[in-house]
């Protein structure tokens, strides 16, 4: 680096550095790195030449052109140090370029229903693909349901809805979910992912908050209420300073406070815990709303994205001033406390210990944000100002527009302002990041398969004009959520059954995209942690569907998961053992795995057991029903179709004995069925 010289870039390996170009196409003999690896100039690797073997294979290469794919943006050393992307390079580049509206695609096929499928479509006839048939009308509707509101089907609506078709009721079916209170349940786990909720500190002691709870339910009600996305993000941001009158808005900021924090800290590491929770907000809400690695920047500049050590540090002094604090709100019922972020009293970070609080004398540091080289405290320079990532900001658009009229509010607000804006600032970003959330939720993977990276090592989208309509789309309609829900539900593409690879490939050799990135068929999914142990509740007849307030950490509790108590140190089985989040850090997409406790859970849980025996005395009606009845309703009831033959003939033979054992035996093996575990 010293030499000027950059190979991670294909600009970069032909300019060379300070000896001259490193590589000249065509003409291995002037060619410095030719020279270096045989050890005719600079010798490199200094400890002994490279077999001969390797050095041929370099000048074939250099002799055929020297090929080189790589494509990115040439980057450029700045005045700071290491070398990053250029914020004039940077606005290029598709997720942090300018957001426009493109037109939606002209295809001339009968499946296209909306926009969302032309835009599908157009890459399917570059691909010479056919998009698989729509599943069958029961299957639709158990996808649907699990998907928007989180809970199987009733039986009633399993029946009439395939005994009045699909085309005709599938809209009116749609909105329904929608308006549902399951919407916001389902929906607010998803982002509870994303926000790393949870209801104790972490570390060693995990003290719980016994008010965090306050944040999931303002979650679930701004969803279900459609509040603007915009809305719904600046005043988990700054929501105690927009609105200091709406106890709820003060609430909203629980997601900043969300993370662990280390309560058991010593007047030595003081400081370094401080900084440790700057880096917790900064990085949370660079991942979370931005889908930008910021934190990767606390020690130096971002390796491979735009963002330097000193971007970080403006970025993280908007949270100077800010704590988490358990404080009593104001209400129109009385009085409640609330655990949220707060600005520090005379703006005085101050030393908290949990298990001692009346200790005397502990220190306490100006609610300032310094600039740490190599993140090190005890090495800190000058202090830093609010500011925002240049490439993040529009080449003509003045940094101090967010902080107007700010007077003595914090930094937060002008964020809030800043990340929201989709003129000047991030809000771009921000509309890709979320519309992407909602895609990945109902497909299994996000139009960009990376949905917490959009930045270089992120993966690319598979569909960026679909991304930018979606996003042009929900800024259009007042950053309002529901609208883009309808949209991908009320598609042909989110209506797709399954298909295997042979049926479209017209007789090539090679599939032309094994993988689905281009989405010709639906992928089968399993349901996630809360999904199924809900199932198990909903199915056993046995739910209870009260909203909000605080939760349990019972397990058997037959209220949904969403209200269960996140412990961190005393996680939920049937959730953990089903991939369920640790809370630890934000999660943008969950792991799927398959393992042999996740099996023998459903065989021998007492939990699962239990669901079974309700189950059953469900489908018996007191012991009036027969086996037919009992078979017939059954496989309604969990997986949402009637049995076929051959199950039904398996299953009499089970129910032969016709005794209240042998119905909960067929019940729990409904339960183990992969059908009951995955969407379809």
């Amino acid at each position: 680096m010293k030499g000027e010289l950059r190979l991670d870039f294909r600009g970069g390996l032909r300019a060379g550095g300070e000896s001259g170009p490193a590589v000249i196409p065509g003409k291995p003999e002037k060619s410095l790195l030719i020279r270096a690896i045989e050890h005719k100039g600079p010798k490199m690797p200094p400890s002994g030449r490279l077999p001969k073997a390797v050095t041929t294979d370099f000048r074939t290469w250099i002799r055929n052109g020297a090929v080189d794919p790589r494509d990115k943006p040439a980057t450029r050393r700045t005045s700071d140090g290491p070398i990053r992307l250029a914020p004039e390079d940077a606005r290029s580049f598709w997720s942090w370029r300018p957001l426009t509206r493109p037109p939606v695609p002209r295809v001339g096929t009968s499946w296209v229903r909306n926009p969302v499928d032309a835009f599908v479509a157009a890459e399917h006839a570059r691909a010479d693909l056919h998009p698989a048939p729509a599943a069958p009308p029961t299957v639709l509707l158990r996808r649907a349901s699990f998907d928007v509101v989180g809970l199987p089907p009733s039986p009633r609506h399993v029946l009439g809805f395939g005994a009045a078709g699909e085309a005709e009721t599938w809209n009116r079916t749609i909105d329904r979910l929608l308006s549902d209170p399951g919407f916001g349940e389902r929906w607010g786990r998803h982002w509870l992912d994303v926000a790393r909720f949870a209801e104790s500190d972490g570390f060693e002691m995990d003290y719980d908050r016994p008010e965090a709870w306050r944040y999931r339910d303002f979650v679930v009600r701004a969803l279900n209420q459609d509040m603007p996305f915009d809305e719904f993000v600046r005043l988990q941001l700054a929501g105690d300073q927009l609105r200091p009158d709406d106890p709820w808005a003060t609430v909203a900021t629980g997601f900043l406070v969300a993370g662990v924090e280390n309560r058991i800290q010593t007047r030595k590491d003081f400081v370094q815990h401080r900084y440790d929770k700057l880096d917790d907000f900064a990085a949370t809400t660079g991942t979370a709303l931005l889908g930008l690695t910021i934190g990767c920047a606390r020690c130096h500049d971002h390796k491979y994205d735009p963002v330097a050590q000193r971007d970080y540090y403006r970025f993280t002094a908007a949270f100077a001033a800010t704590i988490s604090a358990t404080r009593p709100l104001k209400t129109a019922q009385g009085v409640f406390p609330v655990y949220a972020a707060t600005e520090a009293p005379d703006k005085r970070i101050r030393m908290r210990v949990r298990a001692e609080p009346s200790f005397k004398g502990l220190p306490s540091i100006p609610a300032k944000v310094h600039f740490l080289v190599r993140g090190d405290p005890e090495n800190a320079r000058e202090i830093v100002t609010t500011g925002f990532p240049p490439f993040l900001v529009g080449p003509n658009t003045p940094q101090a527009r967010w902080f107007e009229s700010l007077g003595d509010r914090p930094g937060r607000v002008a964020l809030a302002r800043w990340i929201t804006d989709s003129a000047g600032g991030a809000g771009h970003l921000l509309a890709r990041v979320i519309v992407n959330r909602i895609w990945h939720h109902y497909f299994g993977r996000g139009l960009v398969g990376t949905p917490n990276d959009f930045g270089t090592r992120g993966e690319r989208p598979t569909h960026p004009e679909l991304l930018d309509w979606l996003a042009a789309e929900l800024i259009e309609n007042g950053w309002r959520l529901k609208p883009i829900h309808r949209l991908v539900l009320t598609s042909a593409t989110y209506r797709m059954g399954y298909q295997s690879h042979s049926s479209v490939t017209n007789n090539r050799t090679e599939h032309p995209d094994r993988l689905n990135r281009l989405l010709w068929r639906r992928r089968p999914r399993r349901l996630d942690a809360e999904a199924i142990r809900d199932n198990l509740i909903a199915v056993s007849q046995r739910l209870n569907l009260s909203m909000f307030g605080i939760g349990t950490l019972d397990q058997n509790h037959p209220r949904r998961s969403i209200y269960l108590r996140v412990k961190r140190s005393k996680l939920i089985p049937v959730l953990q053992l089903f991939d369920g989040p640790d809370s630890l850090q934000t999660i943008g997409q969950r792991a799927i795995t398959t393992t042999a406790p996740q099996a023998l859970l459903m065989l021998n849980n007492p939990f699962v057991q239990h669901s079974a025996d309700r189950l059953s005395q469900r489908l018996s009606r007191g012991g009036a029903a027969t086996a037919n009845e009992v078979l017939t309703q059954g496989f309604l009831v969990t997986i949402g179709r009637p049995p076929s033959v051959d199950e039904r003939r398996l299953a009499v033979a089970l129910l032969t004995a016709d005794t209240p054992a042998a119905r909960r035996d067929f019940c729990q093996m409904l339960f183990c069925l992969n059908e009951f575990l995955y969407v379809e």
